[in-house]
């Protein structure tokens, strides 16, 4: 699907933006502020209460026996004010695995949490109109007597780009073509079905395809030799590699992902993977088997086979997360299709052309690595990730591809960076109030502004390859109107070495239901 003649992008535009000014304008309950739900946490295990010993009476008094404490149940209602029910047991211990999960809970997942049993069935007569409000936002079904239930919704991204570079850098490259253009238009799918969760989600753009398609069982999980492994995820899915790559590209605080991210680290396959988090998401883990894959921006992520894994720590968690730090370790072993492998990049610009490039590669095995780091403190939060892929390639010298990013940002309404500890990785965004109207910039006007900078770098010449090294330097000024709108202006000072430069301003009108 081309997006470069004129005619598909004026007509893909002018819906779009059709679309999310309705959306932004419409007077309902998705412009509102978003419902007070925690980020999920695995459940903590509680100690059990204490049962009161029989208080002594008169010799001639009838002792009243105590009653056995009744084992609680979970109360939805709890969940919402934010407290946590007993669990289901006299041990006080939540067996291994036997927990429900909601989907909204699922990792690796931007969705909020719902409750299935709020979803009640409809009239045949209201489904249609069922169907064109979650075009709007979100739209629940109860089908076959409660044995489907889901969520169906869409969300959209809008992108302005404009740019120049220096006289060396236009001799060389393409000129930045100035205009609007559909970053991604996305329809999905999030419920269950008898007792198996699932996910599917479509992206319209120029990425266009599956983002998403996979199943997981909302109890229990996979077990060898009687050994609780942890949740098992079948299906079409992001590989569990790096923390940017793993948060949804709605909430990692610019337009794109950094230089390394976006060049090294892989993207979504065909595969089957086990994950889990440990007591309150202190840790978490996450290993897979993969094939079949597809390009992430035209990067080297396709393989045959891939064994990938991705393990969290949280040393410090305070504050109901207003002060944490996040560790991280990836690793990835791949089997390039066909034996050739590519990387290449763009700057921190989806609709730029390419400024690095290693050409087709001829390789027999590729070994990825990432480390990561992530800290926040009230306002604060910050970032960082090494990424390097050796390449086992005898006629290019087997050559190491490496990049690394780091990003600070700074919300100036007081928010706090989310943090979604069953997955360690960062959450969707929402701001203490919604903006109600006059000036933005006030505070009384209610909205959140965020600013965020980065330095990303990486470098493609390694052996007897010659891909050339780019460095970007970015800010971006972000403005959380609700819970569900958001305004972008990114800065991009792209410097390939020894190339020039270019100067890159971005804006972003982006819209998800919560």
């Amino acid at each position: 699907m081309s997006y470069d003649t004129g005619m598909v992008r004026q007509r893909w535009l002018l819906c779009v933006l059709v679309l999310i000014a309705w959306l932004t304008t419409s007077n309902t309950v998705l412009a509102q502020d978003a419902p007070e739900i925690p980020v999920p946490l695995p459940s903590p295990t509680p100690t059990p209460s204490p049962v009161p010993e029989p208080q002594a009476g008169p010799a001639d008094a009838e002792q009243t026996p105590v009653p056995e404490q009744a084992p609680a149940v979970d109360d939805p209602s709890a969940e919402d004010a934010g407290e946590e029910a007993p669990p289901d047991n006299e041990s006080g211990e939540v067996p291994e695995g036997e927990e429900e999960t909601n989907p909204g809970d699922m990792a690796f997942t931007d969705y909020e949490p719902f409750e299935l049993d709020d979803i009640e069935p409809e009239p045949i007569n209201t489904k249609w109109g069922n169907f064109v409000s979650g075009l709007r936002g979100i739209a629940r079904y109860n089908l076959f007597d409660g044995k489907l239930k889901f969520r169906l919704g869409a969300r959209g991204q809008v992108d302005a780009t404009a740019g120049n570079g220096g006289d060396k850098y236009e001799e060389l490259y393409a000129p930045i073509d100035y205009g609007f253009n559909l970053r991604r238009f996305e329809v999905y799918s999030i419920g269950r079905l008898n007792k198996f969760n699932f996910n599917f989600a479509f992206e319209f753009g120029p990425d266009w395809g599956v983002s998403d398609a996979w199943v997981e069982g909302a109890e229990g999980g996979l077990e060898v030799w009687g050994k609780y492994l942890g949740k098992l995820r079948v299906g079409w899915m992001g590989e569990p590699f790096s923390l940017e790559r793993q948060t949804s590209a709605y909430n990692i605080g610019f337009l794109e992902r950094s230089l390394p991210v976006q060049t090294i680290a892989p993207g979504s396959n065909i595969g089957v993977m086990v994950h889990d988090s440990g007591p309150e998401g202190r840790f978490t883990w996450a290993a897979g088997i993969f094939s079949v894959g597809q390009h992430n921006d035209n990067n080297a992520s396709t393989s045959l086979l891939s064994l990938t894994g991705r393990a969290t720590y949280r040393p410090l968690y305070l504050n109901e997360g207003r002060n944490l730090i996040h560790v991280g370790l990836s690793l990835s072993s791949r089997s390039p299709s066909g034996g050739d492998t590519r990387y290449r990049s763009r700057p921190e610009a989806r609709f730029v052309d390419y400024l690095i490039d290693t050409g087709p590669i001829e390789a027999s095995h590729i070994t990825l690595v990432g480390v990561e780091f992530a800290a926040v403190r009230g306002p604060l939060w910050m970032a960082a990730e090494y990424v390097h892929s050796d390449v086992s390639a005898q006629l290019a010298g087997d050559p190491t591809f490496r990049g690394t990013y780091a990003k600070v940002g700074w919300f100036l309404t007081g928010e706090s960076k989310r943090y979604r500890a069953n997955s360690g990785i960062f959450a969707r965004q929402r701001p203490l109030k919604k903006y109600k109207k006059g000036n933005p910039f006030k505070k009384k006007s209610g909205g959140a502004w965020e600013l965020v900078g980065r330095l990303s770098r990486v470098d493609l010449t390694n052996g007897l390859v010659e891909g050339g090294e780019l460095t970007d330097i970015s800010a971006a000024l972000n403005w959380y109107i609700n819970a569900t709108t958001r305004v972008e202006l990114n800065y991009v000072y792209a410097s390939p070495k020894n190339q020039g430069a270019a100067n890159i301003l971005l804006l972003r009108l982006q819209y998800q239901p919560w």
